[in-house]
């Protein structure tokens, strides 16, 4: 097995870890519980205290009302994008992350109207359709 295939297995491993989290987010939000294994694979590797350069934080990658991101102004009005959001400790908490990462995902697809949709609001703004397709193409792979 290669480096890179070792790599990608131990964070499945890591991310099967929180199974548990995981499923009830899942049946919470009527979401599929490989969705957002698949998605935490992919944002932070299982690693709950992920920080990124952008300022997300945590195995959803959800971004906080503090720390970089309380700089990010939206709209007209310049307001604060995020002042609405869980703080960087609240989002470091495995259940609340997963929890609350899940809701926001629930709300995007509700917006997008799809899955795919829905991802791409999730993501990465600059990245059109690759971070959704990434994400569909991982849940793929994992469900059985």
């Amino acid at each position: 097995m290669s480096w890179a295939n070792q790599n990608q297995q131990r964070k499945w491993e890591i991310v099967r870890g929180f199974c548990g989290q995981i499923v009830e987010a899942a049946e919470r939000q009527d979401l599929d519980p490989h969705l957002l294994a698949a998605l935490i694979w992919w944002e932070s590797g299982g690693d709950q205290e992920a920080y990124s350069s952008s300022g997300a934080v945590g195995l959803m990658q959800v971004m906080p009302r503090d720390g970089l991101a309380s700089s990010f102004e939206c709209g007209e009005d310049k307001y604060p994008c995020f002042a609405g959001r869980p703080t960087i400790e609240e989002l470091k908490i495995p259940s609340f992350n997963i929890s609350y990462g899940s809701n926001l995902l629930r709300e995007k697809i509700e917006a997008g109207g799809s899955i795919r949709e829905g991802l791409r609001l999730y993501g990465p703004r600059d990245v059109g359709y690759y971070y959704a397709d990434r994400i569909i193409e991982l849940t793929e792979q994992v469900t059985p």
